[in-house]
């Protein structure tokens, strides 16, 4: 393991100063042929793309890689067809099951350290149900404080710079702080 991939948590090399940045993928390199979306000569391009979104964003939730491989293809719906021929790419995949989803990593990394990645710009910005149990967790080991907030899922979720914390967001904040408090 690279201190790269322990300051980042993720494939995303940036950081800004000890802060890692989370960035979407940039799939802006690819020729996307939705024409030939469902070619088998077209496999290795979705394959491609499929990697390139692990490596820039895992932990990632599986619905979001395949939005994103869809959105890249110009469309703007992630049908079911395009999601099962997605999810043949992903056999090999190393996954996690949470309440939330299922959430796709890079190969090894479910062994590594993890740490919170902040979004780098708004476009980058992720829900709390995009975020895996274990990413929020860290956030939470690396500001005990907020743990004696009077609401400590409030405090958690404005330091993440959310503007309105839903129930299903509080769950899954009070779900990481429980889960970092256990270790």
């Amino acid at each position: 393991m690279t201190m790269d991939s322990l300051e980042t948590g993720g494939g995303n090399s940036q950081s800004d100063g000890d802060r890692p940045l989370f960035r979407r993928a940039d799939l802006s390199v690819f020729q996307p042929k939705p024409d030939r979306f469902y070619d088998v000569a077209y496999s290795q391009t979705v394959r491609a793309m499929v990697q390139a979104v692990l490596e820039a964003e895992a932990p990632v939730r599986d619905d979001v890689l395949a939005q994103r491989i869809a959105r890249a293809h110009g469309w703007q719906r992630t049908g079911a067809a395009i999601r099962s021929h997605i999810e043949r790419h992903l056999k090999t995949v190393e996954s996690s099951t949470e309440e939330g989803g299922r959430f796709l990593w890079r190969d090894g990394q479910q062994n590594e350290p993890i740490a919170y990645r902040h979004h780098a710009t708004e476009d980058d910005r992720r829900s709390v149900g995009d975020i895996a149990l274990v990413e929020l967790a860290a956030l939470v080991r690396e500001n005990p404080k907020l743990v004696e907030a009077e609401d400590p899922a409030l405090a958690f979720s404005r330091m993440i710079g959310l503007s309105r914390l839903t129930a299903p967001s509080r769950a899954r904040l009070d779900a990481a702080i429980e889960q970092a408090q256990s270790r």
